[in-house]
């Protein structure tokens, strides 16, 4: 490929604005490549191959190559002489808008948290690590990670109103593969700010979990790559026997079976309200997928938006939290613990 292609696709779409996101099981990054971002941005424009070929200087063998591959996992679809994305895409403009409209709806999502937190400060009392830590300090993971993150996502997939079962986009490599999948043109904090990263251990149900901010200004946080990679390591080389010794060697708190199982009930008293605060927000939510681009070439992606939509309002919900000091976050923007989640399924939607 010419070098006129890199020059000039950085003039047509800036690939280092587009950004990607998945919430489910697949794995389709093995055919994301900075000009295929490129060529998926060009055809939520509905740019047809002439004005591709024109604009990546690119020849009809060329695009059709690339495009493949995006085809063969179910991530564009050939209709008549048109190529289509089948997931959602927000150019610039579009990613403004919605995320400008989630700052309303995330501070209403803080407000029956606010609520409930008497309810929330008791259930935290009975957990093992009450005594050595205040629920302000391990907030952020429990409140914003485990109730506004998964929590919610979990109560929304189990109502089915607003998130549907994730699209099926098998590919050679997956041919079970379920997930929702979406990119927007912008800051990377446009996709949300915070999220939860999970590692498989090897003692049965435990998880090494940490939430929060991977990139900080325009950086990748490094503290959080560096525990994350801290624990793989320790883990493969056996140095570790045991969760608790893990935890140690890591200084991060440990939530053993009972508290996971004490702090999933009361996620579960919360989770129901947030999702009441959304359902209100149901028909003005639909209209503002319907103004976006993908609601028409990708008319099955409004599960799709509004997961991306989530990921936005509920940081502000976060924010929302500290400001009313109620929860503080680290200066490092993560937290880190180990996790029992017996009988619970991870990352599934």
């Amino acid at each position: 490929m010419s070098d006129t292609y890199l020059r000039d696709s950085r003039e047509v779409y800036n690939s280092e604005r587009l950004h990607l996101s998945l919430a489910g099981s697949g794995n389709p990054w093995v055919v994301i490549t900075p000009l295929r971002k490129g060529l998926l941005r060009a055809l939520h424009d509905r740019a047809s191959l002439t004005d591709i070929k024109t604009k990546f200087g690119l020849s009809s063998d060329d695009v059709k190559k690339e495009l493949t591959p995006l085809i063969d996992v179910n991530l564009v679809i050939k209709r008549g002489e048109k190529y289509l994305p089948t997931f959602l895409i927000a150019d610039a403009s579009e990613t403004r808008r919605v995320t400008n409209h989630a700052k309303t709806i995330g501070r209403s999502l803080a407000e029956p948290l606010i609520k409930f937190w008497p309810k929330i400060e008791t259930a935290y009392l009975k957990l093992s690590l009450s005594s050595k830590y205040s629920l302000h300090d391990l907030g952020f993971m429990l409140v914003g990670g485990q109730i506004l993150d998964i929590g919610l996502l979990d109560a929304l997939t189990r109502d089915g109103t607003l998130i549907t079962p994730a699209p099926s986009r098998p590919s050679p490599d997956k041919p079970k593969a379920r997930y929702y999948f979406w990119m927007i043109e912008g800051d990377l904090r446009d996709l949300g700010r915070y999220g939860m990263d999970e590692t498989d251990l090897p003692w049965s149900n435990w998880y090494f979990i940490t939430f929060g901010q991977n990139v900080i200004n325009g950086t990748r946080n490094t503290d959080r790559d560096a525990i994350e990679e801290a624990c793989s390591n320790l883990v493969k080389t056996n140095v570790v026997a045991t969760p608790e010794s893990l935890a140690k060697r890591l200084k991060v708190p440990v939530f053993r079976r009972e508290d996971t199982s004490i702090w999933s009930k009361v996620t579960k008293e919360c989770t129901g309200d947030l999702v009441k605060v959304y359902l209100e927000y149901d028909q003005i939510l639909r209209q503002l997928f319907s103004t976006l681009q993908a609601s028409i070439y990708a008319p099955p992606s409004f599960a799709e938006f509004f997961c991306w939509y989530d990921h936005v309002a509920y940081a502000w919900a976060i924010n929302e939290l500290e400001t009313n000091d109620l929860i503080s976050i680290p200066t490092q923007r993560f937290t880190a613990a180990l996790w029992h989640c017996a009988n619970q399924a991870r990352g599934v939607l």
